[in-house]
């Protein structure tokens, strides 16, 4: 393994060759990079961990494709078993719940807070290697690192999810349609899009582990913070709020598979995660500068009390957060679920006559949502707000037609997407056969969709 003792040796000898001074010039950002690259990979939890993110999405995508019971309750996750392509979004959406923060926790998380374990800062600060090269050279280490998991994990579900599950055309978030080669495109577009948050939390690894100078405050930290952002997730309806949480921009990709493709939603993504790579880091790097690696300060006075400050710290934002989660206006309102319903369920009527058939559906029915809640929440929310106790009545304005109206429960949750799902005496089982007699999965029995609000 590589080590800075080997680093600083060979830019001696660099410099004594040269008749430079001997103080080694060498030994700049991208030695320290190399250095720490050898040292993360030469760790046998990280090698595994990068094992893990190969073994993974294979075992899910066999999983997906063995078993009749799938999580319908995720985004395409009720279609992981018949179409690649959701299988591999059904594992971004597990990724970048937890797998993210785990990562950037195991790599960025101890990349400062070794050396104060090892007591190895001053060797290394006196050694020619400022305090510049070091921050650079451990941020782009860790940054480095977590990509190469990250990529894995995306390349790994993409192929094994294609090859095992299939690559039958998915349906977007919409109801329609998506050509199998543009849904490559999205598809590897999501899990590119979610680099940008991902890098976010390697920021936040190398904030915790500067500060905490505790490897276990510094592997942790990110995933505690990822549990925190996940329960205000679930709550935060209000705009202001959830625009802002860190863990909005991984459900940006959502936006692509609309109908069309809300843009908006996207710029915002790459904005705030942008700016939570500026905070953190710059955070990150203030704090090593400050720091003194001699004297008193050279050690914390008590690494508990460190510990139970930065816990108290993040429990503190999190109520404050939490206090203001619904303040502000929210972009769930009525009138936007019953553009998107009526949107949705006219393409998965199309679709499904399609599959059924075999031809082309008529496109023109004229068909109109009216969306509600529960008297009481109607009255509290005016008609707004996530909650599973939305209705929907959808009915074909036609009269001609002799269509009789469609009631469907939809639950909205507060990230903007919704599940709906009618009487089967209304739509149909959840299994149809064509005009050949093959069974196919009715789209219209249960089916998700987006607002495209952040």
């Amino acid at each position: 393994m590589s080590t800075y003792s080997d680093a600083f040796a060979d830019a001696g000898s660099l410099a004594r060759s040269a008749g430079s001074p001997t103080r080694p010039a060498g030994v700049g950002p991208v030695t320290v990079t190399r250095v720490e690259l050898a040292k993360l990979t030469a760790q046998l939890p990280l090698r595994i961990a990068l094992g893990v993110c190969v073994v993974a999405p294979i075992a899910v995508a066999v999983l997906m494709h063995l078993v009749a019971v799938r999580p319908a309750d995720t985004l395409f996750g009720r279609w992981a078993g018949t179409t690649g392509f959701a299988t591999s979004l059904l594992e971004l959406n597990w990724v970048a719940t937890y797998g993210v923060a785990l990562l950037a926790g195991l790599a960025a998380g101890d990349m400062f807070a070794s050396e104060d374990r090892h007591g190895t800062w001053k060797s290394i600060l006196t050694r020619s290697a400022t305090r510049n090269q070091l921050f650079v050279g451990k941020a782009v280490a860790a940054t480095l690192f977590v990509w190469a998991g990250f990529v894995l994990l995306g390349a790994a579900s993409i192929v094994a999810s294609l090859a095992i599950v299939g690559h039958d055309a998915p349906l977007g978030l919409s109801g329609q349609e998506i050509a199998s080669g543009r849904a490559v495109g999205l598809v590897v577009a999501s899990w590119a899009l979610s680099l940008l948050p991902t890098t976010a939390f390697v920021a936040l690894g190398l904030l915790f582990s500067i500060v905490s100078r505790n490897t276990m405050v510094g592997m942790l930290g990110p995933l505690l913070v990822a549990l925190v952002m996940q329960l205000l997730d679930t709550a935060a309806s209000g705009q202001i709020v959830r625009s802002l949480l860190l863990s909005t921009p991984f459900s940006a990709w959502h936006a692509l598979f609309t109908d069309p493709i809300h843009t908006e939603t996207l710029t915002w993504a790459v904005l705030i995660s942008l700016a939570y790579i500026v905070v953190f880091g710059g955070a990150a790097w203030l704090g090593f500068r400050g720091r003194e690696f001699a004297g008193a300060d050279a050690v914390p006075a008590s690494l508990r009390r460190t510990t139970i400050r930065v816990g108290g710290t993040i429990l503190a934002l999190t109520a404050v957060l939490a206090g203001l989660a619904s303040v502000g206006p929210t972009a769930l309102s009525a009138g936007r679920l019953e553009e998107s319903i009526t949107t949705t369920f006219g393409n998965l009527t199309e679709v499904r006559y399609h599959w059924q058939t075999g031809q082309a559906a008529d496109s023109a029915t004229p068909w109109k949502a009216t969306c509600n809640r529960g008297q009481i929440r109607q009255l509290e929310s005016g008609g707004s707000g996530p909650g599973d106790d939305w209705a929907c009545t959808i009915i074909d304005t036609r009269p001609e037609d002799g269509l009789a109206p469609t009631v469907l429960d939809v639950s909205l949750k507060a990230n903007g997407c919704f599940t709906a799902q009618a009487s089967p005496g209304a739509v149909g089982p959840l299994y149809v056969n064509d005009e050949d007699g093959e069974k196919f999965i009715n789209p219209m029995y249960a089916f998700d969709g987006c607002l495209g609000s952040p």
